[in-house]
């Protein structure tokens, strides 16, 4: 089936409006903060950074706010394309990345890590939390019954169930862990909030290639997950895959969704929000073309409510995960009450 099946205008219009949206966010993202800049200034700031004066405009875009920004993109982008292929792997308009239990698997290394060897360095956290991801993430595949599950077409029923529940013990863990150890308590408050205040442009780099891995898979399986939507039997017979789709798709979600957890800790309502105002823009050009579409419409989302975070509580701030929470509860409760509230 054709990825993309808008008229040529149409498509040049949609792309423009995500591209104008997206720079307005990272203009904000880079101007706006306990102290204001104008984008002159951070233009100035950018080029003509001087290393030896740490209150110049230099220092506070390229030393606070680069990497800061960057990796909102990189998060949202990744929180946004995760969203995007859960949906299409549960057949379910209200799932997120969440379900894989990646969220849950992070947490219960981060929490393990510092327990054990107490506080660690930010690359260190974010390594233990990929890695906790990954394991969750195999184990909810594996409790869903894997590859045959995925070939017979159970596994989008399965999979949020093996989800929940590997994510229900991983999370007892943590409270266990983190209510008997007041030290791990409290350096994993902030954590578990989600913040984009750590961020380290050292540990975007070693994580940014994983994200770019998950979303190219995304886009290969794209097509596969497009045919499966129609029917198993109708997939098989255009010569689709199911068990090497899925499993493919599964991944990407882990990639993206699991490194946007080691960057930015669990933020909630992006990976399900964002899917139906892609969907809405992409219109009928199928997965692939919603993918791209989620990809600024996430960092978007990401860099607005962080901005938004920072300019709220001067000259603190609120942490991104509240942010998110404030905005995407009301948003997540009228996408219910469209998607099942009463008719007639």
């Amino acid at each position: 089936m054709p990825a993309l099946s808008l008229p040529l205008p149409s498509l040049m219009l949609r792309a423009a409006l995500l591209g104008l949206l997206l720079s307005a966010a990272l203009a904000a993202s880079l101007a706006f903060g306990a102290r204001d800049l104008t984008l002159m200034q951070v233009w100035q700031g950018l080029t003509h950074a001087d290393p030896a004066n740490p209150a110049a405009d230099g220092a506070i875009v390229l030393g606070l706010r680069l990497s800061r920004t960057l990796t909102g993109v990189a998060v949202g982008a990744a929180l946004a394309v995760a969203g995007v292929l859960m949906q299409a792997l549960t057949r379910n308009p209200l799932a997120d990345p969440g379900l894989t239990g990646v969220n849950a698997g992070a947490a219960l290394a981060v929490v393990a890590v510092i327990r054990i060897w107490g506080p660690q360095d930010p690359l260190w956290l974010a390594a233990a939390a990929m890695a906790g991801a990954f394991c969750a993430a195999f184990a909810v595949w594996h409790l869903a019954g894997g590859r045959s599950a995925a070939a017979g077409g159970a596994i989008s029923l399965r999979l949020p169930l093996a989800g929940a529940a590997i994510g229900s013990l991983c999370l007892s863990l943590v409270a266990a862990v983190v209510l008997l150890n007041p030290q791990t308590r409290d350096l994993y408050r902030f954590w578990m909030v989600g913040s984009l205040a750590g961020a380290e442009m050292a540990t975007l780099a070693r994580l940014a290639p994983l994200m770019a891995l998950g979303l190219a898979l995304g886009l290969v399986v794209a097509r596969g997950l497009d045919v499966l939507a129609l029917g198993a039997d109708l997939g098989a017979g255009l010569g689709v895959r199911a068990g090497p789709v899925l499993t493919g798709a599964l991944l990407s979600v882990t990639l993206c969704a699991g490194a946007a957890v080691a960057l930015a800790g669990p933020l909630g309502f992006v990976g399900l929000i964002v899917p139906h105002l892609a969907r809405s823009l992409a219109g009928r050009g199928g997965l692939a073309a919603t993918l791209l579409c989620a990809v600024p419409l996430g960092a978007a989302l990401v860099l607005a409510c962080d901005t938004l975070g920072r300019v709220m509580a001067r000259p603190s701030e609120l942490a991104l995960g509240i942010v998110l929470a404030l905005i995407g509860g009301p948003a997540f409760m009228l996408l219910l009450h469209r998607l099942i509230g009463p008719r007639g």
